[in-house]
């Protein structure tokens, strides 16, 4: 399938849907965030790459909800917000996929869709006795999976039939079922074939498509070239371990364009504007075998 090309003017122009100024976050002596920066606009998929420690999962935790910051804002919509929890970021629209896949191996995939979020039969039925409406929830199942083009034949079978692609198909497809404005992505292809990884790409893409952003922390570089519209940086302090000040110009953050391969310019790498051959040299000389790791030229 061909993907409509994200050019640098339209991602410029296209409005913010939520931003991050200043924060901090610490761990008793261990300050993982320093003054971290964000910005996600409408109808991207921005990728946040860096090694481990660097502070990617403790900046996701906080626009997440799973962690409160000490310091710094977050605004959505250009409205300042505050996340207590995860489930305030929900009732914002904010959904997250882990990489840990939350999903009930031995319940239905309709079932896996509303997890937490069941409907109720009306009247007496649902208010007294709580009775779930199963047939409106599979209905509905049916039609969001259709919607996303999810392969799966029936929704009344287990998920514990289905394939690992399959399964991220599932965490996938519930969080853009109820996500209003962002969609966080934490490893979605880890530990997936090559076939599943590029199912799940594609379930991506759609998601992005009916006009979702989507943050996408991933260690396959591949996979990061090839989906992003954007790539976010986030480099570490080596002397001090903390994740750095993008205020400080020798340690800012790297985010720049980045568009797939297939509507690059013939020759031109990821937002950089030098040979694809020269951006693969580099990469296999500064990335010290380490996935995720791709160092900015000095």
């Amino acid at each position: 399938m061909t993907n409509s090309p994200h050019t640098t003017t339209q991602a410029t122009n296209a409005p913010l849907v939520m931003q991050a100024r200043g924060l901090v976050k610490r761990y008793g002596q261990v300050t993982a965030l320093d003054g971290a920066d964000f910005e996600l606009r409408a109808g991207e998929i921005l990728a946040v790459i860096g090694d481990n420690g660097a502070g990617k999962s403790s900046l996701i935790k906080a626009l997440s909800g799973a962690t409160v910051p000490d310091e710094g804002e977050i605004l959505l919509d250009g409205q300042r917000i505050q996340f207590k929890s995860p489930i305030d970021a929900r009732k914002a629209g904010i959904e997250t996929v882990y990489q840990d896949l939350a999903v009930a191996p031995a319940m239905t995939i309709a079932e896996n869709l509303f997890l937490g979020r069941e409907l109720l039969r009306p009247g007496l039925l649902g208010s007294a006795l709580r009775m779930l409406d199963k047939k409106k929830m599979l209905e509905e199942s049916v039609a969001r999976m259709a919607e996303l083009k999810v392969g799966i034949r029936s929704m009344t079978q287990a998920v514990e039939t289905l394939s690992g692609g399959q399964r991220q198909c599932v965490a996938v497809a519930r969080a853009a079922a109820f996500a209003r404005h962002v969609v966080i992505m934490d490893e979605p292809t880890a530990a997936l074939g090559v076939k599943e990884g590029n199912m799940v790409l594609e379930l991506i893409r759609r998601v992005r498509d009916k006009g979702l952003p989507v943050i996408l922390i991933s260690h396959n570089m591949p996979h990061v070239f090839e989906i992003a519209d954007r790539m976010g940086h986030v480099v570490a302090d080596e002397d001090h371990g903390q994740a750095l000040d993008p205020h400080q110009p020798q340690h800012a953050p790297c985010v720049r364009d980045c568009r797939p391969y297939s509507h690059r310019p013939p020759g031109q790498a990821c937002g950089r504007g030098q040979p694809q051959e020269d951006q693969h040299e580099r990469h296999r000389g500064r990335d010290d075998g380490r996935h995720g790791c791709v160092r900015p030229a000095r």
